[in-house]
């Protein structure tokens, strides 16, 4: 499964084929696989990939359900592939949950996680275990947040170091902008 997890999106598909016997080229075999996947995870009836119910937590249903269906002896893309068809939704929030979290602070985990999320290393848990959408949906809402915060800050920071010297306003100190009262002194 980790080879499988590095590869491209793009040889997911032609792997599933591979795995399968399947013609990589066979549309209408494609189109199958969406409308299974989407019956298998309760999800909305489309004509394909392109159709506008089929959205992000599709799209990660879909290459969930792809990479099982090209590694069908691996334990841990089966597990993965049925907890997604528990609540499809909450398994994409939990995807994108940990993948702003590795944004943010890498692959390191620091002291603080562990009394955090009901200690969970990660947003989707283990691979057997059940999601809580509530809790996976703060987990988003959290690492979500705080990525773009950070991506505001560093552009505002490459944005302030951008500027010439003599378009950055010159620090002032606050007493010497209070007016005082005749006899009253500063702080």
């Amino acid at each position: 499964m980790a080879a499988m997890e590095t590869q491209e999106q793009s040889q997911v598909w032609p792997a599933a084929c591979r795995a399968n016997g399947w013609v990589s080229g066979d549309k209408a075999k494609r189109l199958e696989i969406v409308r299974r996947c989407m019956e298998l995870v309760r999800g909305p009836q489309v004509t394909g990939t392109s159709d506008p119910a089929f959205g992000d937590d599709e799209t990660t249903a879909l290459f969930t359900h792809l990479i099982h269906l090209a590694a069908p002896g691996n334990l841990n893309a089966s597990a993965r592939w049925v907890q997604c068809q528990e609540d499809y939704r909450a398994f994409n929030r939990a995807q994108q949950a940990d993948w702003h979290e590795r944004e943010l602070y890498g692959d390191k985990k620091n002291r603080w996680d562990k009394n955090r999320f009901a200690g969970a290393a990660s947003a989707k848990a283990g691979p057997l275990d059940k999601l809580n959408p509530d809790e996976v949906r703060k987990r988003h809402l959290t690492f979500a947040t705080r990525h773009q915060a950070a991506q505001r800050l560093d552009k505002k920071g490459q944005d302030m170091a951008s500027q010439t010297p003599a378009t950055i306003p010159a620090p002032c100190s606050v007493e010497h902008s209070i007016a005082y009262a005749p006899g009253e002194e500063p702080f």
